[in-house]
């Protein structure tokens, strides 16, 4: 579960105010809104890319405002210019359990599970060369 609660971002002239949203456990959500409205700005501070000015972000009960990113279990996946070009599809999604003592077993587990459920398997030994925007 995500909870944001009167979660407030100043940045330079723009500001996010107010802003309260809770995720339930399995549940899909779909972030919509205009070119500047502050979509990525609410995911970055809830990944500790931002600071938050003022309220809380919980993920699973635990209050993660104040957590550095490395902390909080969270990741952000950008649509461009986020993936080591050199790297595969395989080796960019498991890149990060390199920082990470998740056993080997566990870490397949849930590679393999997120390979499943996100139907990726065609895509795993193409370079991000190779792969659509989308």
């Amino acid at each position: 579960m995500i909870s944001i609660d009167n979660v407030t971002i100043h940045l330079g002239e723009f500001d996010l105010r107010d802003i309260d949203l809770t995720i339930e456990k399995n549940e899909f959500f779909v972030l919509m809104g205009p070119t500047g409205a502050g979509k990525t700005v609410l995911l970055e501070a809830i990944a500790g890319l931002i600071r938050v000015d003022s309220g809380h972000i919980v993920v699973g009960g635990q209050d993660i405002t104040s957590l550095p990113p490395e902390k909080r279990g969270v990741s952000i996946v950008y649509q461009d210019y986020s993936l080591f070009p050199h790297l595969t599809v395989r080796d960019n999604i498991t890149y990060g359990l390199h920082f990470h003592k998740t056993p080997k077993t566990e870490a397949t587990k849930r590679f393999d599970r997120l390979v499943e459920d996100l139907d990726l398997s065609h895509l795993l030994r193409r370079l991000p060369t190779n792969l659509s925007g989308g």
